[in-house]
């Protein structure tokens, strides 16, 4: 009686562990899906540099008044500085890459917006290059 006892109970036991148990579901579709489209950014190389590049571009492009340089430069001046403590991950670790760089481009992109105004941004938009090349993909991949 007390091996039957023993044995129920230890089935019990086993069956309440197993429940508890909650294996995470993978969304393997989507998983694969962003890492098919994931495009290596470009080397950033020197931050002043490369920022200056790509605010003279951008006022060119987008026509922008020379008043905006400024906050255009810390805006991106600070996200190109964030970005590259990061890059080495594209290499190594592209959806680790891709949790951090996301957050970083929307923080620019908002205040980007902020800068230009929603007309010039939503032209902004419109810049974004094909793949990694040019001086605007550094803002974008």
């Amino acid at each position: 009686m007390k091996k039957l006892l023993s044995l129920v109970f230890a089935a019990i036991i086993g069956f309440t562990a197993k429940a508890q148990i909650d294996i995470p579901k993978i969304d393997t579709k989507a998983a694969t899906s962003a890492l098919s489209s994931f495009v290596k950014p470009p080397a950033i190389g020197n931050i002043g540099q490369t920022t200056g590049g790509i605010v003279g571009e951008l006022t060119s492009k987008l026509s922008l008044p020379g008043t905006q340089k400024p906050a255009l430069t810390d805006a991106i001046g600070g996200f190109l500085k964030s970005k590259s403590s990061i890059i080495g991950l594209a290499g190594t670790d592209p959806t680790k890459y891709l949790g951090k760089f996301n957050p970083l481009q929307s923080g620019l992109f908002g205040k980007l917006k902020t800068i230009m105004g929603a007309a010039k941004f939503a032209d902004f938009l419109k810049l974004k290059p094909q793949g990694a090349t040019g001086l605007l993909s550094n803002l974008f991949f």
